[in-house]
């Protein structure tokens, strides 16, 4: 049996692992790493945040944010201005690339999902979402 197959039954029987192996199989269908995607996601909604805003929001340590943004703002997605009350900190803003960028991931996320939830119908897709969301206290 293929390691990957492999599932514990004692780490099965708590939901949060088995959400966190269906997330962590949509990032091995993108072959990459959605953290870039989830700060572009946040600058676009709340544009002209701090760094440390954005760590705080997306659940990320600062010095990752700070590598992330590095990435982003080499390849022009993302401009990173110093605050002018605060020249410590810097303000995000997303760019048009970043936003083009976020539309290509959003559609490479979709896909993705869809061949990790291949063995639930749309109902079930919809219920799983429903569910996942409420359990984070979020009614959308």
């Amino acid at each position: 049996m293929p390691a990957d197959h492999i599932h514990p039954r004692g780490l099965l029987r708590f939901p949060t692992y088995a959400l966190g192996r269906l997330h962590k199989a949509v990032h091995a269908e993108m072959g990459t790493s959605l953290r870039d995607h989830w700060v572009l996601v946040c600058l676009e909604e709340f544009d002209d945040l701090s760094q440390q805003q954005v760590a705080i929001a997306l659940g990320i340590d600062r010095s990752e944010v700070v590598r992330l943004i590095d990435g982003l703002e080499q390849a022009g997605f993302v401009v990173r201005t110093r605050d002018s009350v605060d020249r410590r900190r810097y303000r995000l803003s997303i760019t048009k690339a970043g936003r083009a960028e976020r539309r290509k991931t959003d559609e490479l996320i979709e896909q993705a999902a869809e061949r990790v939830l291949h063995r639930l119908d749309d109902e079930e897709r919809q219920t799983l979402h429903r569910l996942a969301l409420k359990a984070l206290g979020e009614d959308i």
